[in-house]
């Protein structure tokens, strides 16, 4: 069980990130709390992994629409959605090492093994630095340990599926994705119909020659009805 609580074991955090707080360490006591430590509503992290998120999608689309003046819209939104990803701020997590700092009173096997957990708390401490030392202190931060050109480059070069570009559209946004395949056409039994449900709510619909094209086909038509930034 982890009880990072002593001042000592703060000051290595915070060496480790390479800022200290300006006003007050509460904002990082809370962001390193796991819901298991004490039990209390709103003296984990989860606040302030909502509140990182925001800010982390705010700073990473101003610096690549600074940067990249002359790429699309499409170009942008691909790169951000790989910068906030889960599985790239669960990469930083694992950088920063975060989870020795991480307080809990579970298995320490399980705390390591818990999915997304690294990612959600790269936001929460995010959060944290937001509220203590303002826009700038946090963007210092995710130009330090998040934003690396050499993986954009490489992102920008591929192109991401329809269906894994909306799948990590609902994974952002916590919406519960499913394709759903209709009764099969027993008078033409090559033509498949798939509906893509979010949240129990009907988008786009796909038809083709097979399952994979008609959810490629249910996944370009629900993305063209979505607002990106919502």
């Amino acid at each position: 069980m982890s009880s990072l609580t002593t001042e000592y074991e703060f000051e290595d955090f915070y060496h480790d990130i390479g800022f200290h707080p300006k006003i007050s360490e509460k904002y990082f006591i809370k962001a390193l709390t796991h819901s298991s430590f004490d039990g209390k509503s709103g003296e984990n992290y989860e606040q302030l992994e909502f509140l990182g998120d925001a800010v982390l999608s705010l700073i990473v689309a101003e610096y690549l629409y600074l940067k990249y003046p002359l790429k699309d819209e499409g170009e942008l939104t691909k790169m951000r959605s790989y910068l906030v990803s889960r599985p790239h701020l669960n990469m930083i997590s694992e950088k920063m090492n975060l989870s020795k700092f991480i307080r809990h009173k579970i298995d320490d096997k399980k705390i390591h093994q818990a999915k997304d957990l690294g990612g959600d708390v790269v936001e929460s401490i995010l959060g944290a630095y937001y509220l203590d030392g303002g826009i700038e202190t946090a963007r210092q931060i995710v130009l330090k340990w998040i934003i690396n050109e050499n993986e954009i480059k490489k992102v920008s070069k591929k192109s991401l599926d329809p269906k894994s570009e909306l799948h990590e559209w609902a994974q952002r946004r916590r919406r519960r994705l499913e394709f759903v395949l209709l009764n099969p056409n027993i008078q033409n039994p090559t033509k498949f119909e798939v509906h893509v449900k979010m949240d129990d709510k009907l988008y786009g619909k796909g038809t083709g020659v097979s399952k994979k094209t008609a959810e490629k086909n249910a996944a370009i038509q629900t993305l063209k009805l979505l607002d990106p930034n919502a």
